[in-house]
């Protein structure tokens, strides 16, 4: 496992990986109505390995990015739109 380097400090970084995993959460339950699970799929709703290596990636990424930047819109507007562009573009490899 990689060292994690906290850009902003480890208290910006928490907050961070909080709202990617709240903005994951949100962009997974949008999705999911539309799609047919089984019931043990539906009971079934914890993350995968998979997902929290995304989440690590999307918070690294986002405070690498926002270094030192002024926020405009609240932490969670400003990551919930990130979050969904990389998403968007990974779907799209």
């Amino acid at each position: 496992m990689s060292a994690t380097i906290f850009p902003n400090g480890f208290d910006s970084w928490q907050k961070t990986h909080f709202e990617v995993v709240e903005a994951l959460c949100y962009l997974r339950d949008i999705e999911e109505p539309g799609q047919q699970k089984s019931f043990s799929e539906m009971l079934n709703r914890s993350a995968s390995e998979g997902l929290y290596q995304l989440a690590k990636e999307l918070t690294d990424k986002f405070e690498e990015a926002t270094k030192n930047l002024p926020r405009n819109r609240t932490l969670f507007e400003e990551i919930e739109d990130f979050v969904a562009r990389e998403v968007k573009n990974r779907e799209g490899l």
